[in-house]
């Protein structure tokens, strides 16, 4: 026709303008969430694959003493307590496998019957008192600083928190407060100023268990006392920690 500006072939070509126009609009409306829904994705499996178990603890154990002589015998209250804060250092992507740093504080008591009495030479005598009835109260009390090492392996996984686990390691506890308590029918001495004992000892622990509930070893590598013998036998006696208890750990 003439005098007509517009033809069928500009026709198909304003239609396919005005397709490619919504396709394009189309693509940019899209991609950001297509990318949103990738990087959550990609966040929730670093979530799922990597993750801590930072843990506070609490531990009740009951102490006994090796590396003593025969004639020593427990008496009285036996224990301890001990809690703290445990950092997890995953060394495994699924983090099944990690180290384990720590800082807690504890109270251990040991009743026994190894009376600590002052002399005049300035060091404390320790006698091994085989007469129950000359004794009423008799134990070693210590307040420690504790610092944790472990191995940890467990069957957790990130949305999980009961699982089996074993963690072994070492602990380091510094004596802050230390001091003996006696009393008899006839005297009584409470000493603080014990220079014999170590100011410190290493532990090698052992906790299993599922969950929250957990057994716990904890084997004193070091004896208490330095160079200290039975005032009446000459017997040697270190006074080595053992401990038997449970642990919980809570997340």
């Amino acid at each position: 026709m003439n005098g007509v500006g517009f033809s069928i072939k500009d026709l198909h070509r304003t239609i396919n303008s005005v397709v490619l126009v919504r396709f394009i609009i189309s693509v940019f409306c899209l991609t950001p969430w297509t990318l949103i829904a990738q990087e959550t994705s990609v966040f929730e499996t670093i979530e799922d694959e990597f993750y801590r178990e930072d843990q506070f603890y609490l531990a009740l154990s009951y102490n006994l003493l090796s590396d003593v002589p025969q004639e020593v015998a427990t008496r009285g209250l036996i224990g301890g307590i001990h809690f703290g804060f445990i950092r997890d250092w995953p060394v495994t992507p699924k983090g099944n496998w990690a180290l384990g740093t720590g800082i807690g504080l504890g109270y251990d008591r040991y009743g026994q019957n190894i009376i600590a009495q002052s002399s005049q030479e300035g060091l404390p005598t320790w006698t091994i008192e085989q007469s129950p009835s000359a004794i009423e109260v008799n134990s070693l009390q210590l307040t420690t600083v504790e610092f944790p090492l472990e191995i940890r392996w467990r069957t957790s996984e990130a949305q999980s928190y009961k699982f089996w686990r074993l963690y072994a390691g070492v602990k380091w506890s510094q004596h802050l407060v230390s001091k003996t308590v006696f009393k008899g029918p006839e005297a009584s001495e409470t000493l603080t100023e014990l220079s014999q004992l170590r100011k410190g000892i290493w532990y090698a622990t052992l906790s299993f268990g599922y969950g929250i509930f957990n057994a716990q070893v904890q084997w004193g590598l070091n004896p208490l006392l330095l160079d200290v013998e039975d005032r009446v036998s000459q017997q040697s006696i270190g006074l080595r920690p053992i401990k038997l208890g449970i642990m919980f750990y809570i997340l």
